[in-house]
């Protein structure tokens, strides 16, 4: 956890030179428009301040992911702020937008079930809540979607037995921060997850208020050699996202799922097809 700008500065310019050994402090002076690179030195040696209007472009030329510019932007202003009441209000942000290593268990073809019913994964988050109540008739009442009291015991059951839950004193706990699937795990299965989760999607669009919820979709065109780029960016915005906005179980007060699907909408066809004619 970085609490000094030169730090974070240092460290993010020499992982820029090993990518790029042309990248030195003048020509990236000369980037930021600066008019000396003593400035940047400085800046580098914690002998000067960050002005604020040069933040976002050290950012983009230092090639900090949206996350690492949140963080270094609020890194910025921890160090400019002058109460220890406001240094504190900072320290906390950069506590929340640190990357977060989490502990991930990875699952095998035994954990088949684990993935077919998304209620696996919305116990184990929802037992993350203040508000948690450990009984299955609250759990049935609490979710917007119809489920039983026998399939809630049987999914509580099922998770302490994959020793994803263990229960202490009459008190749920949730082992292992994130669950991944190994490659050999049946894809039908995952298959599953996403189509009922799109379905409960489907339904709440009517159910819930605009206020409640946040629905985008569009279509747009690209070249086939960007797609694996364009899944990796997805890949980022959604940790991002996740280290931004997933509240502790002390803060937390309502549960909620983000759905993102990336699927081609046309198929690739020959001339014969195209009804080219010579």
């Amino acid at each position: 956890m970085y609490l000094q700008t030169s730090t974070l500065l240092n460290d993010k310019f020499k992982e820029k030179k090993r990518r790029n050994p042309s990248f030195s402090i003048r020509s990236w002076a000369t980037q930021l428009g600066l008019k000396s690179h003593g400035a940047l030195q400085q800046m580098l040696a914690g002998k000067r301040g960050i002005p604020k209007k040069y933040i976002h472009s050290m950012a983009k030329s230092l090639d900090l992911s949206v996350g690492e510019t949140m963080y270094f932007e609020t890194l910025v202003d921890f160090e400019k702020t002058k109460t220890q009441d406001e240094k504190n209000i900072y320290y906390e942000r950069l506590n929340h937008l640190r990357p977060q290593k989490r502990e991930v268990k990875f699952l095998d073809v035994e954990h088949y079930k684990y993935f077919q019913n998304p209620l696996h994964s919305i116990i184990r988050t929802l037992i993350e809540r203040e508000d948690f109540v450990n009984d299955p008739t609250w759990i049935q009442k609490t979710l917007r979607f119809k489920t039983t009291i026998r399939e809630i015991e049987e999914v509580i059951k099922r998770l302490k037995t994959l020793d994803l839950l263990d229960e202490k004193d009459g008190k749920l706990i949730k082992k292992y921060k994130a669950i991944q699937n190994k490659t050999d795990v049946p894809s039908k299965a995952v298959q599953e997850f996403h189509k009922k989760m799109s379905t409960v999607a489907q339904e709440e669009v009517s159910k819930q208020s605009v206020s409640e919820r946040e629905y985008n979709s569009f279509c747009f065109n690209i070249k086939k050699g960007q797609l694996q780029n364009a899944k990796k960016r997805l890949r980022e915005f959604t940790q991002e996202f996740m280290d931004e906005f997933e509240a502790n179980s002390k803060q937390s007060d309502d549960t909620y799922h983000l759905n993102i699907q990336l699927f081609s909408l046309t198929n690739k066809l020959d001339k014969k097809d195209q009804g080219v004619t010579k």
